[in-house]
This record gives C-alpha cells, structure tokens and sequence, in this order.
C-alpha cells in the first residue's frame, strides 16, 4: 500500500463515515435544527448549544478504536493514520460548522416563519394573540460594538460565529486528542483534565498579571508602558493558544492514534 497521502483513500474513508452513520447524522442534524427554531435570537443559549455539541462532537468521533471488535475493523482499514486524522479534521471542524451554520439558518428560516403563521391564526373571527409577528433575524452573523478597554476606542468585533470558531478550534483539539487518549467517558474526562489545565493557566495568567503590573489586577493609574507591555503580552498569549496549541494538540493526536495501532 502506498505510504503517501492519498486523496482516494481519503475519498473512501469519508465515504465510509457516511454509510455507518448517515441515519445517526440525518436525526442529529434534524434534531439540532428544531432546537435553533426555538432558541435562534438567543445568542448566549446558540453559544452554549454550539459549544457543547463540538465538544462532545469531537470526543466521540473516535469512539469506535476503544470498541475491541470496531478497533480491529478500525485498524485494519487501507488506509495511514494521516488521512485518518485528516478525515477527523475535515468532520469535526469543516463538516461540523457548515452544517451547525446550515441546521441554524434552516431553524431560524422555519421558526420565523411558523411564529408568523401562529401570529396570524384566529378562530371564529377572534384573533388569538397568543404569538406575534416577528423579523427575521440572524443573529449568530451579527458584530456587536464594544469598548476597547486600554485605549477607550469603539471598535466592532467578529461576527460570532467567527468568534466561537477561533475559541473553539483550541478545545476541540483538546477533545480529539482525550477522544483518542481515553478509554471510555471521553467527554467526561477530558473535561475534568480540561479543568485541571485551565487552573494551570489561571495561575500562569495572575503569575504574568503580578510580573508586569506588580499586582494582581490592572491599575488604571500604572505606568502606561507598562500597561501596553502587558497588554502585547497578553495579546501574544492568546494567539498562540488560538492557532499555534491546536496544531500542536493535532500532532500528538496523530501520535497517539498511532500507538494506538500499535
């Protein structure tokens, strides 16, 4: 078998995932469309949603390898570690948004338009007001204004879907990884080592805060050097855990899958 990256293969893999799971994705999505009918103008409840679905969406895409009969099949596939994890990344990113973004638009398209319907309904000649007509709204596409906290300035943010990619690229690189690393109740446990890491961090984070500022919170009165000092600082931070770690995370996800084959 050739070695090398093959698009074929990687073809016949996605394939594959569709023949098993076509029914389970159909209902899945279906599912998760009609809960966006009732909650689409609610941005923090769709943040929510979205967070956890792609969670536990990456938790258990590798559910099958700690199965000893689905493992062996696993295994035994054609095809190289890299064009499965790459099929992983295609799914719990690519394939994962689009269709998150598709069941919202689907949802907010049918619950506009039923809220209206219900709005109109009346029985013999008395209107039932029970429902009111509303706009249509998008408002996972929406920027918001917000106040940059240094310098005073208006600036708009990202749409929020882009915003909750970003954060959430890091912790679904967390979640492939413990899918892969755990036995069973992946989710579970990669939240719970979540939380340890995350303590890690906030301590590093106060740790960082008490180097530049020489206290455990911002003073508005600091030194303005220092202040942009540590905002650079913090700025940098926060891209590396944004786009650098999930690359990183992704390496020793393929590493571990590996061993796992072993």
């Amino acid at each position: 078998m050739n070695t090398k990256f093959d698009f074929n293969r990687t073809g016949l893999l996605i394939q594959r995932y569709f023949s098993e799971r076509f029914r389970s994705e159909l209902i899945y999505w279906g599912i998760m469309a009609i809960v966006f009918m009732f909650i689409r103008n609610n941005i923090m409840v769709i943040g929510g949603l979205i967070f956890i679905a792609a969670l536990f969406y990456a938790a258990r895409f590798f559910r099958e390898i700690h199965s000893r009969t689905n493992g062996i099949n696993y295994f035994m596939i054609p095809a190289t570690q890299v064009e499965k994890m790459t099929v992983s990344l295609l799914f719990t990113i690519i394939y994962f948004y689009g269709m998150m973004i598709l069941a919202y638009i689907v949802g907010n398209l049918l619950g506009t338009l039923f809220t209206n319907l219900l709005a109109k309904i009346s029985f013999f000649s008395f209107e039932l007001h029970l429902f009111h007509s509303v706009d249509l709204q998008w408002t996972l596409f929406e920027s918001k204004q917000y106040t940059e906290i240094f310098t005073g300035e208006l600036k708009y943010q990202a749409p929020y879907i882009v915003l909750f990619m970003k954060y959430l690229l890091l912790m679904q690189s967390v979640f492939t990884l413990g899918g892969i690393y755990f036995k069973n109740n992946q989710a579970f446990k990669t939240i719970l080592s979540g939380i340890a890491l995350l303590f890690a961090f906030s301590i590093i984070s106060i740790l960082e805060l008490k180097i530049f500022t020489g206290t455990t919170s911002v003073n508005i009165n600091s030194a303005e050097s220092v202040i942009t000092l540590h905002r650079v600082f913090h700025n940098i931070m926060a891209n590396v855990f944004a786009y650098i770690l999930p690359v990183y995370l992704w390496i020793v996800s393929y590493f571990r899958l590996t061993e796992k084959e072993v």
